[in-house]
């Protein structure tokens, strides 16, 4: 059968059109003169810039706001005061009531920048399928791509469950409607196991490629979040992936945890699979644009590396401390590392109560007039100093942001272990990891008698490890995941997040996505009755 396939911005619409021969026309590089497409990817060459390709794809899901879409909502982040009611249908990102439905542009958004993605990673797949040149090579650039398409099913389903799996080889039988989440979670399983067997542990001069660490540290994500109902969450298994992540010997943690987010320190030895931006157009990731301070582009300008637009901003419980109800403990440093609380600018500061103090006294600038939250403590990881006048690095405009990101590091691999240990009955193991190399850096190398972990009962430590989780990770994308899997979201959400706890309108349902209702209308495989429940 002669199958071609045609995806739209619309996230994953196609139109299907069977007729009479024996291969895909599903691939961008077409056959040439007399040759077949089975011709054209026997060459290997032909088929490694498909795969390398996948990276710019994927990154370019996480750019910008849509990449940070998924950030809200959270018991970590919150979109500020100002972005909340000027936005319309956002607000419901955060509060998850009525403006939170199929209609909403913001979940599109999520939904819409990761299929193309998917579909293209699908497509390299299928092209090394047909690949007869250097099976070892061809092996590599197949794991590659099982990676980066294991990555984004696994995010995808995290959000919203039952999804389509695109498999080339077996379109007639999979179809593009939603499959079973066993179907699902077995695809990221699979996906992931092959790319750890056939990865090398390194690129010589490729950071961006992914490792076998990366795969095998996502192989374990995958075992500890396949929900229950599929039998696939295995935490031994999970915890067989960290291990050997561990003995390979080539990651650890950073002695400073503040290098991780130097502009000036990419791929550090810590970083399993990294994001590759940088400050030119169109490869900045503009983060900061989104998580600096309205107050402070209106004193200062864009030419701020802190000035922003509030649209992202640590949930009260992110920022406070423990005695006032939040998460940070004295004397965590990692706490000035990951916020920002001081917004003075060289000899320019603002005042807690608003008020300004200038350094040129300028009657015009006196006081802030803005909605409560702009002065609030902000996100820092993602501050970029190219980005500041000031800094002579000549960027000069905080739209143009853009430092690396670590999608996975190895503190995040140690923490895993330390929770496989906990959940297969190994509770003080689980304490000395944490306590001898997550909170040992967190105190500057020297963890203090009173900040070490007691004797914990199992469900005792799986309460601290989801703090401890935050207070290491906190920003990096893994939160809602972390919620979703361990079955907290609701409640936390609920009572941490300040638009939702105003709300009151958060309820089991909304762990879940709705489908985008411009793909029930364009994907003929889609029917009303495959929205996810409470939204219909």
């Amino acid at each position: 059968m002669k199958k071609i396939y045609k995806y739209s911005a619309i996230g994953l619409t196609y139109a299907l059109i069977l007729s009479t021969s024996s291969c895909s026309n599903f691939l961008s590089v077409e056959p040439t003169g007399s040759l077949t497409e089975e011709q054209v990817f026997e060459k290997i060459d032909n088929v490694q810039p498909l795969v390398l390709g996948l990276y710019d794809s994927y990154r370019k899901c996480k750019e910008g706001r849509n990449g940070l879409m998924p950030y809200l909502g959270t018991d970590e982040t919150q979109q500020g005061n100002y972005q909340l009611i000027s936005s319309g249908d956002q607000a419901g990102m955060d509060k998850y009531n009525g403006q939170l439905n199929a209609t909403s542009t913001q979940v599109a958004s999520i939904w819409n920048n990761r299929w193309p993605a998917v579909v293209s990673a699908a497509k390299a797949i299928y092209a090394l399928g047909l690949t007869k040149e250097d099976p070892e090579r061809a092996n590599k650039l197949m794991g590659e791509a099982r990676f980066i398409r294991g990555l984004l099913m696994f995010e995808l389903s995290m959000f919203w469950g039952e999804i389509p799996v695109i498999d080339m080889t077996k379109t007639e039988e999979l179809g593009l409607g939603r499959q079973p989440l066993d179907v699902v979670w077995q695809y990221i399983i699979d996906d992931f196991t092959l790319a750890a067997e056939n990865l090398p542990e390194s690129y010589d001069g490729e950071p961006q490629r992914a490792t076998k660490g990366a795969a095998l540290a996502m192989l374990g994500k995958a075992y500890m979040a396949a929900p229950e109902s599929t039998n696939l969450r295995d935490f031994s298994k999970a915890d067989d992936c960290f291990k050997q992540i561990i003995a390979m010997g080539r990651y650890r943690l950073l002695d400073q945890y503040g290098d991780l987010f130097r502009y000036d320190n990419p791929n550090t030895a810590e970083s399993l699979f990294e994001l590759q931006f940088n400050n030119v157009w169109p490869d900045c990731n503009f983060w900061q644009f989104d998580t600096g301070s309205r107050a402070v582009d209106s004193w200062f300008s864009q030419a701020c590396s802190f000035s922003g637009y509030d649209f992202l901003l640590p949930t009260p419980f992110a920022y406070k401390t423990v005695e006032e109800g939040g998460v940070w403990e004295d004397g965590d440093t990692r706490k000035g590392d990951a916020l920002r609380e001081d917004f003075t600018y060289y000899t320019n500061k603002y005042s807690s109560d608003g008020s300004f103090q200038y350094v040129t006294p300028d009657l015009s600038k006196t006081q802030w007039t803005g909605t409560t939250d702009e002065l609030d403590p902000h996100i820092k990881k993602y501050e970029d100093y190219r980005t500041d006048a000031l800094s002579g690095l000549g960027i000069n405009n905080m739209w143009n942001s853009g430092k690396n990101f670590a999608v996975i590091r190895y503190a995040d691999v140690l923490l895993s272990h330390a929770e496989c240990l906990n959940e297969l009955g190994q509770t003080a193991d689980a304490i000395t990891i944490v306590n001898d190399q997550i909170r040992k850096r967190a105190w500057g190398g020297t963890l203090p008698e009173d900040k070490k972990w007691g004797t914990l009962s199992q469900d005792d430590f799986r309460a601290k490890i989801m703090d401890e989780r935050m207070r290491e990770l906190c920003f990096e994308g893994w939160r809602r995941i972390d919620l979703l899997r361990t079955g907290k979201f609701v409640e936390l959400v609920k009572a941490r997040n300040k638009w939702a706890n105003e709300s009151g309108t958060i309820q089991d349902f909304h762990k879940r996505y709705p489908i985008p209702d411009t793909e029930i209308k364009t994907n003929e495989a889609f029917t009303p009755a495959d929205q996810n429940p409470g939204y219909n």
